[in-house]
């Protein structure tokens, strides 16, 4: 396979069937459950703070235009002077907040908990998946339904993948693209499979917007690139050798670059920090992880960073 020639993403997509069979709504709600779950585990850290700090709340009071702090034992319910105390004051207002912040997350976490109980989302999601298969029999592209026009433009255009070392490409997709490993193979039959256009190695460039800073590297070669069902392009990259110190360094210097500056896949809009994902090869062996992968490629939600 020569790898100077120009191809497009559209390439990579021979059947568009595969889309009809990815469940939007379970991607969605995949998705509000990690959030949930973060959500739990930052609470269990707050509450592990808490279980050490003194049942008591912080009293402010001014007398006299001088300022006055107390402490309430919610056991005896009484009040002692602490003014003179600013590490016990300082430590109650951190119980104070933690208290407070506990309570607006749980109360967060039950409207996801309510929305993932919706009956209608769930009949509204059949009657899509419906519609999808009527479109798909009629023979339109369900990309052009799915993605944006601009979106479509980027999945149509030509693009010249990495030409160095093409000697390093011996494992094909199951579509017939060769890649570098085989796990970035994974990938791309994966995406291949759900009818995802992808194009890989596609250069990256990288931009400033602020006068004296500079990225490690003004152009990187990215082994994926996916429209998302957010109006934007997801780059991932498959960090399948980080137990080497050169691949390791070069790898945090290229997502460095990418969180600091600006990539620009579209004209309307740059790249966002949800939209750069990546994996790591126990990622790849892990059936869970590595569907919860390719559905952030797909769905790169801000509270699902990798």
């Amino acid at each position: 396979m020569d790898t100077i020639h120009a191809r497009t993403a559209r390439d990579t997509v021979r059947n568009n069937s595969g889309l009809i069979q990815v469940n939007f709504l379970t991607l969605a709600a995949d998705s509000i459950r990690a959030m949930i779950q973060s959500e739990e585990d930052v609470v269990g850290v707050m509450q592990q703070e808490l279980a050490m700090i003194k049942e008591a709340s912080l009293c402010v009071n001014w007398y006299r235009e001088k300022v006055r702090f107390g402490s309430y034992d919610r056991h005896t319910q009484e009040t002692s002077t602490i003014t003179d105390d600013l590490d016990a004051v300082h430590i109650l207002a951190r119980r104070m907040f933690l208290e407070n912040r506990v309570e607006a997350i749980r109360g967060h976490m039950r409207r996801l908990s309510a929305v993932l109980q919706n009956a209608e989302g769930a009949r509204k999601e059949l009657l899509l998946r419906k519609k999808l298969r009527k479109y798909n029999a009629a023979g339109l592209d369900l990309s052009r339904i799915l993605f944006t026009k601009e979106q479509n433009e980027w999945i149509s255009a030509p693009y010249t993948p990495n030409p160095y070392h093409p000697e390093d490409l011996k494992y094909p997709t199951n579509g017939g693209l060769m890649t570098r490993s085989k796990s970035e193979a994974k990938i791309g039959s994966t995406l291949e499979m759900i009818g995802l256009p992808y194009r890989f190695d596609d250069l990256v460039n990288i931009f400033s917007e602020r006068t004296g800073e500079r990225p490690f590297r003004n152009n990187y070669f990215a082994d994926f690139k996916v429209p998302n069902l957010l109006g934007g392009i997801t780059v991932h990259e498959h960090l399948g050798a980080m137990h080497l110190e050169k691949y390791s360094d070069n790898a945090l210097k290229r997502l460095n670059d990418y969180r600091n500056f600006k990539v620009r896949e579209l004209p309307s809009r740059i790249v966002k920090p949800e939209e750069f994902t990546w994996s790591l090869e126990a990622d790849i062996h892990d059936t869970v992880q590595f569907q919860r992968i390719i559905n952030r490629m797909l769905l790169p939600l801000p509270f699902l960073t990798n």
